[in-house]
């Protein structure tokens, strides 16, 4: 039998997913709801359960992403442009984790200059003790974004891009503004701006 090409596929029939019984609707609707405790179980021991997570697998569980500044492009434009015009760059990168965006910037972009947070204590522990961490290009802090101030670790209206890889799903949408204004504190106010 001759291997189809994806367009053939594509436009053959036999490969329509089929619709799911009212059983399985069901069943998958009863296998995914949780109840308001363990949701706020959840909620309650967030940084518990991160702190555990990366004592459990330090910096083996998330790769390093030096593809970011390949595959958006807006951002590696957004770093040359910056680093052109106003000399050191600042980036605020929140969440983290273990370095695995901030090394493959900073090894990236040598005017560069980066604030890294998470809410694992753990991880930031990690971040301090990875070989490339440099006090004179990285300044990581622990911090939760829906309370407390960013300003206690980074000048006001001082940073030029925000990273947020996997960030805001993690936050209740109940605590998104909070979030979002914390970080507003710290951005350079021409980041508001379109150009």
């Amino acid at each position: 039998m001759a291997e189809s090409s994806d367009q053939e596929l594509l436009q053959d029939k036999s490969y329509e997913p089929r619709s799911l019984t009212d059983e399985e609707k069901l069943k998958l609707n009863e296998n995914t709801r949780i109840s308001d405790f363990q949701k706020e179980n959840l909620e309650k021991n967030a940084k518990k359960n991160w702190d555990l997570f990366y004592k459990r697998n330090e910096d083996r569980f998330f790769k390093d992403r030096h593809w970011i500044t390949r595959e958006f492009s807006d951002l590696k434009d957004a770093l040359s442009k910056i680093s052109s015009q106003e000399g050191q760059m600042k980036v605020l990168e929140v969440g983290c984790g273990v370095g695995n965006l901030i090394f493959p910037l900073l090894e990236e972009e040598k005017g560069l200059f980066v604030y890294a947070c998470d809410f694992s204590p753990v991880a930031i522990d990690l971040v301090k003790k990875n070989a490339s961490y440099d006090v004179n290009r990285c300044l990581a802090f622990v911090a939760d974004l829906t309370q407390g101030d960013l300003t206690s670790h980074v000048p006001p209206e001082s940073i030029d891009i925000v990273t947020l890889v996997f960030v805001l799903s993690a936050i209740h949408p109940d605590k998104m503004v909070a979030a979002i204004r914390n970080i507003k504190q710290v951005t350079y106010p021409k980041m508001a701006r379109s150009e």
